[in-house]
């Protein structure tokens, strides 16, 4: 009988601890510190920085994709209430260059009004070290998934869902 009423007490502190983050985070976008909003997302990118590997076939070998991660990400900021919507740059042309850039947009409803925000990731380091100008290559470069900053960009999510859906202008 104790045990039980561990374990249902457990579980309740679990559900409270798991609550209370997404509290945290609207309660930082609503008062426009995002400084703090930046900190948790950098925990969820660390969470899914390894992306998904499969097999391109005999001459190219094992290759990795971060856009399911990326996916994850955007549907992570779209549960959380105080998020009027989300979108990442998928239908973007890119340069076909190593690391690749991936930015998720995101529209926060604070008490200032609606606030959008992107998100820039990295998909790839390539192992070298900035020292005072110098960038010696110290590191195995790797496929990860890298957070690099937040920047404002008006117009990113309707601009975006344009180049998805080029019919509906």
């Amino acid at each position: 009988m104790k045990l039980l009423i561990i374990l249902l007490s457990l579980l309740l502190f679990v559900n409270i601890s798991y609550s209370q983050n997404n509290c945290n985070f609207c309660k930082a976008v609503e008062k426009g510190n995002f400084n703090k909003v930046e900190r948790l997302f950098k925990k969820e990118v660390r969470k899914r920085e390894n992306g998904t590997q499969f097999y391109n076939g005999p001459g190219s070998g094992m290759q990795t994709t971060h856009s399911y991660n990326i996916d994850t990400l955007t549907m992570w900021f779209k549960n959380h209430p105080c998020v009027a919507d989300a979108y990442p740059d998928k239908c973007q042309e890119k340069i076909a260059i190593y690391p690749g850039h991936s930015s998720i947009g995101v529209k926060f409803n604070t008490r200032k009004g609606i606030i959008e925000k992107c998100f820039l990731l990295q998909e790839g380091t390539m192992g070298t070290v900035n020292i005072l100008g110098w960038r010696p290559h110290l590191f195995e470069a790797k496929n990860i998934l890298v957070y690099k900053k937040i920047y404002g960009c008006s117009g990113f999510i309707e601009q975006q869902k344009t180049n998805c859906n080029p019919n509906k202008k």
